[in-house]
């Protein structure tokens, strides 16, 4: 939702944005008719189930039920929340956003934010230049003899921070920047007397981009054997999770959602060498284990990521921590085994890239490795333990019921003992939601129903809402959800309404305005049914409520009388 945006902005970089260029970036169109129809970014598959109608400024998914307009596109491909993307697409399409509501706050963190920014442009344009001259001399020999190219050191931003302490300050200074903002941006540091320097020095920098491309942090590696630490990364900042960001995802996102596969890796040098030698889909965690925002980035892009860890210890435990969170997001995985004493950057330099694709050929089902992993060093009542932590990882009983099976007979039980053994049957009763059963038709069936096509036909025709609010369907609809997907479609025009929209109703708002045109006599038609049957719901609630009005009133005495009165009632009303 585009809170704190008024609904003109969102609109105006909506009319600037041509939603089938965009998708085409990333997906092979086809024309068909009034639409274009492909395979879908989102998840893996290669049926035209995508579909996007220009009219509309829409897309959908059969297959994923992914949807919404063309910022939705953008923020799900680059994994970006809404607030983020709507910004750097105004940026792009040159639309000034404004408060609705201003709040001094927010204009404040947004001005610090674009401080930062600004100055971490200048600090990279800084260390490429240094890397480039005689200070940079150290730098580019270890460059060199690390193997990576001058176009993927290019490619990368790679550069080089001086020895002195006040270097990056002073260039800073002459740009018209004071050291107070250098400090709060992570770049220089104040010590405890109050001095200020800069935060990196004698280092190999590597630039950290957010999927607009702009540089919110550094990696630096020493260049002398007795510099402590032997990597010194930025601080968190307002520009800058670390758990929310992954080296190299601005340069691989692109090759992810084409191929619908990331290749994730620790250290920066993997991830470059995997860039030269071919593999253009792979992205590194930042220094830290794998989070769950990091997974939900890299599930804007691919529908599989295929771990490469380190072969020590250190490397298998991560990258079985790191299946279990990909697993847990949805997303299939596998685990690359390299060889022993060997990582990604050292065998692709020694042997070439066949010898790290002979190590993706062989690579392991995710869910399989981790069950290796468990059996290998864990007791057995660890093991279903560890199962049953897994499990609860999982949002969605039915996925988590698809893996039951598979964690049972890798853990060398039934599944029966698996399910007595962690009480599932019982969580799931405890927590379940029972419907009614298949082939009934309730009354309850009935008016939900009722409910989907008066929001469908509101959804493909919002021109008859003030109609219909006036007749009062807003008081015949059965449940909250229904109500509230009203009352944002009576509130808000056609044209920003998604913005308002939590995602169930996006894919219902979408899949409504995706069918083909109804003709003018249908709309009538269908316009005329809505209003007689809110009709008659309205006068059939009124006749039950004053029939409950005289129950409670005639007291236990009278109550059979009113009973076969309410049945005549209602049975003539239903005549």
């Amino acid at each position: 939702m585009a809170k704190g945006f008024d609904s003109r902005g969102i609109a105006a970089v909506k009319a600037r944005l041509d939603l089938v260029e965009m998708v085409r970036q990333y997906v092979d169109l086809r024309p068909a008719g009034g639409r274009w129809t492909g395979p879908c970014p989102f998840h893996q598959e290669t049926k035209p189930s995508f579909s996007v109608r220009p009219a509309e400024g829409l897309f959908y998914c059969f297959g994923c039920q992914a949807a919404g307009d063309a910022i939705d596109f953008y923020c799900r491909i680059n994994g970006v929340e809404f607030r983020e993307g709507l910004e750097q697409l105004a940026e792009k399409v040159g639309v000034q956003l404004s408060d609705a509501k201003p709040d001094p706050r927010e204009a404040q963190r947004r001005s610090a934010r674009k401080v930062s920014l600004t100055l971490h442009g200048l600090a990279q344009d800084y260390y490429v230049r240094c890397l480039a001259s005689a200070r940079g001399a150290e730098a580019r020999a270890y460059v060199a003899k690390r193997g990576l190219s001058p176009e993927m050191a290019e490619r990368f931003g790679l550069g080089a921070s001086p020895d002195g302490w006040h270097d990056l300050e002073n260039f800073l200074r002459s740009k018209g920047h004071e050291p107070a903002a250098g400090v709060t941006a992570g770049l220089l540091v104040r010590n405890e007397k109050g001095n200020v320097y800069d935060r990196f020095r004698g280092r190999l920098m590597f630039p950290i981009h957010n999927l607009a491309g702009q540089v919110i942090a550094f990696g630096a590696r020493a260049l002398k054997a007795d510099d402590d630490p032997k990597y010194l990364n930025s601080s968190e900042s307002d520009i800058y999770t670390k758990g929310e960001n992954l080296y190299g995802l601005f340069q691989a996102r692109r090759a992810m959602a084409h191929h619908k596969v990331g290749l994730l890796t620790e250290g920066y040098l993997d991830v470059m060498s995997l860039h030269q030698f071919g593999f253009n889909h792979a992205c590194g965690v930042l220094g830290t284990a794998l989070t769950p925002g990091q997974v939900r980035r890299l599930a804007g892009f691919c529908s599989r990521v295929d771990l490469v860890f380190d072969g020590d210890g250190a490397g298998r435990k991560a990258a079985l921590r790191s299946a279990e969170m990909v697993l847990s997001a949805g997303l299939a995985c596998r685990v690359v085994d390299l060889p022993e004493g060997e990582d990604v950057d050292s065998l692709l330099q020694k042997q070439g890239a066949d010898a790290f694709t002979a190590c993706l050929d062989k690579a392991k089902e995710g869910l399989d490795y981790c069950l290796d992993a468990v059996r290998r060093s864990f007791a057995p009542k660890d093991m279903v333990d560890w199962a049953g932590r897994f499990l609860k990882g999982f949002d969605k009983p039915e996925v988590q019921a698809a893996y039951i099976p598979r964690l049972a007979g890798g853990l060398g039980m039934s599944e029966v003992e698996f399910r007595r053994h962690l009480r599932l049957g019982q969580e799931a009763a405890a927590e379940g939601r029972p419907g009614p059963a298949m082939g009934t038709d309730t009354a309850e069936s009935r008016r939900r129903a009722f409910d989907r096509w008066v929001l469908r036909f509101v959804s493909r025709h919002p021109e008859h809402v003030p109609q219909l609010a006036d007749k009062g369907v807003r008081e015949v609809l059965s449940t909250d959800r229904a109500v509230a997907l009203w009352d944002r479609l009576a509130a808000h025009g056609e044209a920003e309404v998604l913005s308002v929209l939590d995602d169930q109703q996006k894919r219902f708002y979408i899949q409504s305005r995706m069918e083909e045109p109804d003709e003018a006599e249908e709309v009538a038609r269908q316009l005329e049914d809505i209003v007689d049957d809110v009709d008659d719901m309205r006068q059939r609630m009124r006749r039950e409520a004053g029939l409950t009005a005289l129950r409670s009133a005639a007291g236990v005495e009278g109550i059979e009388a009113l009973k076969k009165m309410q049945a005549e009632i209602l049975g003539r009303a239903d005549e």
